[in-house]
């Protein structure tokens, strides 16, 4: 009876008492500890498995092949070491790569061939220009190919053999990339090389191996679709958009949030602390305003910005904000659920605070800024840094169409743009296009990783720590 009542526990449902066994309630609390996190794993999948496989795709010579595949060559560590000595051999950098002056590669490529009496013919190797979508000059660089056959290798269904492309730079030029193709004779069937090619075709007259660089060194390989992304687009006078894209996003999404935490926290103060005529009213109408769609709006924005606020932009010496910053900004100077959120946060701030600070003689304003808001970081946190700078940096809809230059794009419209530019030029480079939607999205997860204690303490509304 004493084992019994050891191995029991009282449990409160519904405000009656049970006695249950203790190894099962144990049991119990483990099964819905399991379910739970279960559950949590699988909308974490969820939630960042296309980012993670937008990552690894990034890195692969074809992010459209079909069943999709996570591995690929470029996060292969053999091929490392393979790219690290071909850049060292181009005679540039291990690094980044390149084919300098006085470079000379070896590079070992693998055929297999139906076993017969006559010798193939050695395989022919032919320089390319540079593809477009590098961003490099396009002639092809003066250098001298050779040919060797090396080892033979005999295999159930044939012989494998071996052939060493030896390329010597006889110019005076240095080029950032070494484009080449290696053609098999007819039958032939590639099986591997030094460095495994980007693409393999077959075809009644060979097979057809091809490197859009042979001297990459090891970023220059790993990284290529991300170094194109960065690198690619230029400008007017030959400059980098993509780097600019990234710098506008920040401008703008900087100036969102100190005009949204200041106009937000002003108003949230003011209804939330301060006793005027109307308070109840003006807070009724904020509430509305956020029941209207922006759609609603988006045509009176768009005439108000075009005609320059009302003649604003005459005294700023231009005609309309239309393709200016200004235009991202000023229809959108306050928000409105930036508003409520501060307002229910300073409302949970106690009164007593304000009133022992009101009795030692601090004025309207010295409570607003020394006692209110160093309470509020946890809200300003998630309402004018997470919040506003996610709207902000993903915002589409609104930039598209009052921007119209490339040069001040900000970086969702940059990577629409880059997208349907190279389709029509060079149909679409899609892991140059998956490198920058990956760059896009990191400052989002760093934000919100440093911000992330302030975002869960500003959402539970306590300006108090216990």
């Amino acid at each position: 009876m004493r084992d019994r009542e050891m191995k029991s526990v009282t449990v409160y449902r519904r405000g009656q008492a049970y006695q249950v066994d203790a190894h099962w309630l144990a049991r119990r609390h483990i099964t819905r500890k399991i379910i739970v996190y279960s559950l949590l794993i699988l909308l974490v999948v969820f939630m960042i498995g296309p980012l993670v496989y937008s990552l690894i795709s990034s890195f692969s010579d074809n992010p459209l092949s079909w069943p999709p595949s996570i591995a690929s060559p470029r996060l292969w560590p053999p091929n490392w070491a393979a790219a690290w000595n071909l850049g060292v051999q181009g005679g540039r950098s291990a690094w980044t790569g390149g084919w300098a002056p006085g470079g000379k590669v070896q590079l070992t490529v693998t055929f297999r061939y139906p076993r017969s009496n006559t010798r193939p013919a050695l395989p022919r190797v032919q320089l390319l220009a540079p593809p477009y979508e590098s961003g490099a000059a396009n002639p092809a660089p003066d250098t001298q190919v050779e040919v060797i056959q090396g080892q033979i290798e005999p295999v159930d269904d044939g012989d494998e053999i071996s052939y060493n492309v030896i390329l010597t730079h006889k110019g005076t030029e240095t080029y950032p990339l070494l484009p080449m193709a290696v053609i098999g004779p007819a039958g032939s069937e590639f099986v591997r090389a030094t460095l495994p090619p980007v693409s393999v075709s077959s075809r009644s007259s060979g097979t057809y191996l091809t490197w859009k660089n042979v001297t990459p060194g090891v970023i220059g390989y790993v990284f290529s679709s991300f170094i194109g992304a960065w690198t690619t687009y230029k400008g007017k006078g030959g400059v980098n958009l993509f780097p600019r894209w990234i710098v506008n996003s920040f401008v703008i999404a900087g100036i969102r949030i100190l005009i949204t935490t200041l106009f937000a926290t002003m108003a949230a103060f003011a209804l939330a602390r301060l006793r005027f005529p109307g308070r109840n009213a003006l807070f009724f109408f904020i509430i509305f305003t956020m029941m209207v769609p922006g759609q609603v709006t988006f045509i009176s924005n768009y005439l108000v910005v075009r005609d320059g606020v009302f003649g604003l932009s005459h005294l700023l010496g231009m005609k309309t904000f239309l393709n200016t910053f200004w235009a991202l900004f000023l229809p959108s100077l306050v928000s409105t659920s930036a508003v409520f959120m501060m307002k229910q946060f300073m409302e949970s701030i106690p009164k007593e605070i304000e009133e022992a600070a009101r009795i030692d003689g601090a004025s309207t304003f010295r409570i607003y800024t020394q006692i209110i808001l160093p309470l509020c970081k946890p809200a300003i946190a998630a309402v004018g840094v997470i919040l506003t700078f996610q709207g902000s940096w993903n915002e589409f809809f609104w930039p598209m169409v009052v921007l119209t230059q490339d040069s001040k794009f900000t970086l969702p419209i940059g990577l629409n743009f880059f997208l349907h530019y190279y389709n029509s030029v060079t149909g679409s480079v899609w892991g140059m296009i998956l490198a920058g939607t990956v760059i896009s999205v990191l400052p989002i997860l760093i934000i919100f990783i440093l911000f992330q204690r302030y975002f869960v303490e500003g959402f539970h509304m306590s300006g108090i720590k216990q």
